[in-house]
């Protein structure tokens, strides 16, 4: 058993947006659940000890608009008609090599050539519950060609998630990095133009605006850091509501939907690391 699993592709497809488009912000909350290091980039001192500092800006901390954009976006693309943003050879994951950047997330999120839809503004730390220094364990590139990507016919399963897990099993190692621990609380805007009324619901559902599913942010995702509840703040189109009502006429949508929420599901969290020692290292 491992600590991720994957959501099937379902390929690309030219979207046609309604005539009746909106334009305007989400204000949005983001509850720490497990710890959350987003590197900064920089390395600080505490002593002896030499760690990853956290992300901030002007001595805040903060939770880059760029990995909120990211999240959603992989989130998005699973449950969606989408090309996918992958370094992969694009004729393994069912891609149209003649297709025009045309899909729904290429409309909202943008692609080369293609401006986004979304602004994701930096989220502040509005409630500091605690800064820790924590040892991690050493992370590796995910190979694309481990077999474990592909089924018995050699196709690749999908995009992959990893699952959440209680912070008491949150696995430890030997590198030193600053988390934001469990009950602090951030905030942040993001502003969308020109979406219609199914994009809008994407992007709500990719938020984990219907409470049905948690996002993981930052490193360490494997050893379940990173979870984290959003919420909607000051909400004038009913988030909770688009993102429950999202992938209903559409029967393969639906199925992902349902399947990302097996996965991302709070409720369906590890209570026990699938991780395991081998030659006294622990690995999954």
């Amino acid at each position: 058993m491992k600590p991720y699993n994957f959501v099937p592709i379902l390929g690309a497809k030219k979207y046609v947006k309604s005539s009746e488009l909106k334009s305007g912000k989400l204000r949005i909350s983001i509850e720490v659940v497990t710890p959350v290091h987003i590197f900064s980039g920089y390395y600080n001192e505490n002593g002896s000890t030499v760690f990853r500092e956290f992300a901030k800006y002007n001595g805040e901390y903060i939770i880059p608009g760029s990995s909120l954009k990211g999240c959603a976006r992989a989130i998005a693309e699973s449950v969606s008609r989408s090309c996918i943003s992958t370094k992969q050879d694009i004729r393994k994951i069912g891609k149209d090599v003649n297709d025009q950047n045309d899909c729904i997330i290429c409309d909202m999120f943008g692609s080369l050539g293609k401006k986004s839809r979304l602004r994701f503004t930096d989220l502040v730390l509005v409630k500091d519950n605690c800064v820790e220094i924590i040892n991690i364990p050493t992370f590796y590139e995910p190979k694309a060609e481990n077999s474990l990507y592909y089924d018995s016919n050699g196709k690749f399963k999908g995009i992959k998630f990893y699952s959440h897990g209680d912070a008491n099993i949150i696995e430890k190692g030997t590198v030193p990095c600053e988390f934001v621990m469990p009950g602090s609380i951030f905030e942040g805007e993001v502003f969308f133009d020109g979406l219609d009324d199914n994009e809008l619901d994407l992007l709500c559902f990719s938020l984990g605006l219907s409470g049905d599913i948690y996002l993981k942010l930052g490193y360490g995702k494997p050893a379940y850091y990173g979870s984290v509840k959003v919420k909607s703040i000051d909400d004038h189109i009913d988030a909770s509501k688009r993102a429950n009502r999202y992938g209903e006429n559409d029967g393969d949508v639906a199925k992902n939907v349902k399947r990302l929420k097996e996965l991302l599901s709070w409720n369906r969290r590890h209570t026990k690391s699938v991780w395991h020692t081998v030659n006294n290292q622990r690995g999954y």
